[in-house]
């Protein structure tokens, strides 16, 4: 089997006296083919003189872009989280002054609780936990962009 190429010389071989050798190195009349110098770490000296390569030549696959979820997917993601948020910020800032928040029959077993739950404070930190709920869904519709399409 003969190697041929711009990597034949890169060191895959065999070692044969201290002197690395590869089978294409038999054959002189196979030829090196010429080939362009990847600059990875810095620049070309100059990019418009072409240098052959002397060594293993690095061929790396295209970029692929990465893949955007789909618009609709995005949307209906927008709409579910924003009735959510709306849905539980109403719940939680009208529940604790109606009816079901003050003759809740689970409570009656623990009386320190209901006691705890009925003071003016804890209404308002729960109203103020809706309020937010409310104020993280429209601020979510409001700020929505959907990214260029490239």
């Amino acid at each position: 089997m003969e190697f041929s190429g711009p990597g034949r010389n890169a060191g895959f071989g065999f070692r044969d006296a201290g002197r690395w050798w590869t089978p294409a190195e038999t054959n002189p009349s196979v030829s090196q083919p010429r080939a362009l110098t990847s600059y990875f770490a810095e620049e070309s000296p100059d990019p418009d003189v072409i240098t052959p390569q002397s060594g293993p030549l690095l061929v790396m696959p295209p970029v692929k872009k990465p893949r955007r979820p789909a618009l609709w997917l995005q949307r209906l993601w927008l709409v579910v989280f924003v009735l959510f948020c709306l849905e539980v910020g109403i719940i939680l800032t009208v529940l604790p002054w109606t009816k079901l928040w003050t003759d809740n029959s689970l409570l009656l077993s623990y009386p320190a609780v209901r006691d705890f739950l009925m003071l003016g404070f804890v209404r308002g930190v729960v109203s103020g936990l809706g309020l937010v709920d409310i104020w993280m869904g429209v601020a979510e519709a409001v700020t929505y962009r959907e990214s260029p399409r490239n």
